[in-house]
């Protein structure tokens, strides 16, 4: 039978009816199964119970297991729904009943609180090492991306300052990113004012400490410090960083430059030995000479642009350079992790920040992990390729482009975009004798996204 509509319009020859409300939240059923089925989550609430158990203070009730499960599955999940905030997660508790059916029991703002507070207290280890956990998961290694990326503040927490390079005021959070699965392997915040190095060593040297096999390593100029080297040394085969140029590097780079042809984009590759003074033992230095872009007059052609590269590869340099600009993608995904979630840090205490920058990363993995869950559009991406004209040498190389015939590269859904049509997707409930009966609608510019979802 169908339900009566409250109210009508009439605009031109369409016929407008509101009914009652409905939920949009669908796909908190696939997003909680997700969490309670990960390999770390049960390791993360064991963690931290066994934690709360040395601790003398008050776990307001979490320190029972059914509880604390509860809990996490809450933030996590609300989270990857579009909540920023514990306020924004109860609140979805108190006015929607698939919140409280799906997680399994109903929170307030306040239980909430008191969670954040439990975990930021005792929990930071537990949610490092779930963490890693999470970016390990199905794979047998990692292949890093690390960088640093300044994160906005608009209050007085802790840590919070201004950072001269962004022209902003925040954290200058570090985070390390698994290449070939999206997910963030590690993140923790830092002064705002901080240099982009730190905790980069120390974070690298924990991952490897916890057992994750790392086989590539990169980063961006200012990271190879002599903590970095020590830190991959014997446990890091793979890694290329660009190293910023100083007087020695140039004077090492001037007897190799070739002439270099007056073409924009003409680039030739060279590579030698150094050592700064701070590091331990010479390493392999690849250089890019590059005819800068723009330089049609020829002038600016006269001085081309150099490139410095130090890496442990055995490759060609320009496979190395090549390489490392791949890093460009770890960028993109970071930035598009904090425009998805949109972290947002309301404590004065830096644990308690911490706790909650863990907890989004968290749900990014789960995201990410869902959208690749999803079906793979037909239509590949145009995938490029950088050629040499045939008459010029071999050494050199042009930014001329062409289609490479029979590849394909599907194309993936923003992440933003996977929440709306394959998780925020409208449905009713409706109990018939013992059984609940969840009708889903799915997106109409995405309908199989949901059901691959759910047989996944």
């Amino acid at each position: 039978m169908a339900r009566k509509a409250e109210e009508v319009f009439e605009f031109d020859e369409v016929r407008v009816e509101i009914g009652p409300a409905i939920s949009k939240d669908a796909g908190l059923v696939v997003v909680v199964r997700k969490i309670v089925g990960a390999q770390w989550f049960n390791p993360l609430v064991d963690g931290l119970l066994a934690t709360m158990c040395a601790s003398p203070h008050s776990a307001f009730g979490f320190n029972r297991r059914p509880k604390l499960a509860a809990g996490l599955v809450a933030l996590i999940a609300g989270l990857v729904m579009g909540r920023r905030n514990p306020n924004a997660i109860a609140q979805a508790f108190a006015l929607d009943p698939l919140w409280k059916l799906t997680v399994g029991r109903s929170f307030s703002q306040r239980e909430l609180s008191r969670l954040m507070q439990v975990v930021a207290d005792r929990g930071e280890g537990s949610f490092r090492r779930a963490l890693l956990e999470s970016a390990l998961e199905g794979q047998e290694s990692l292949e890093l991306d690390m960088d640093s990326s300044l994160l906005e503040l608009h209050g007085a927490q802790e840590l919070g300052s201004y950072n001269g390079h962004y022209h902003g005021f925040g954290f200058h959070a570090g985070w390390a990113l698994d290449i070939r699965t999206s997910r963030i392997a590690a993140f923790w915040l830092n002064e705002g004012k901080a240099h982009t190095s730190e905790g980069q060593a120390d974070q690298l040297t924990w991952i490897l400490d916890q057992g994750a096999p790392v086989t590539l390593a990169r980063f961006d100029a200012g990271l190879i410090d002599p903590g970095m080297l020590q830190a991959m040394e014997g446990r890091v085969d793979r890694f290329v960083c660009r190293i910023r140029p100083n007087e020695k590097l140039e004077q090492l780079a001037d007897p190799l430059e070739p002439p270099m042809p007056y073409l924009p984009g003409a680039r030739s590759y060279a590579e030698f030995s150094y050592a700064a003074k701070t590091w331990d033992a010479p390493q392999r230095v690849v250089v890019r000479f590059q005819t800068p872009e723009g330089a049609d007059d020829g002038r600016r052609a006269l001085f081309p642009e150099r490139f410095f590269f130090v890496t442990s590869l055995a490759d060609a340099p320009g496979e190395v350079v090549r390489l490392y600009q791949q890093r460009g993608e770890a960028e993109r995904v970071f930035g598009e992790f904090v425009a998805t979630l949109q972290p947002t840090f309301r404590h004065i205490e830096i644990t308690k920040n911490t706790a909650w920058a863990l907890l989004v990363a968290l749900a990014h993995n789960i995201l990410a992990d869902l959208r690749d869950l999803l079906p793979k559009p037909e239509k590949p991406a145009e995938v490029r390729e950088e050629h040499r004209p045939e008459f010029l040498p071999d050494c050199w190389v042009f930014g001329f482009h062409r289609l490479l015939d029979g590849v394909t590269q599907p194309v993936r859904p923003l992440l933003a975009r996977v929440r709306d049509l394959a998780l925020r997707v409208p449905c009713t409930l409706k109990k018939v004798r013992r059984t609940l009966i969840l009708h889903i609608q799915p997106d109409i510019l995405a309908p199989d996204w949901f059901p691959a979802l759910i047989r996944n």
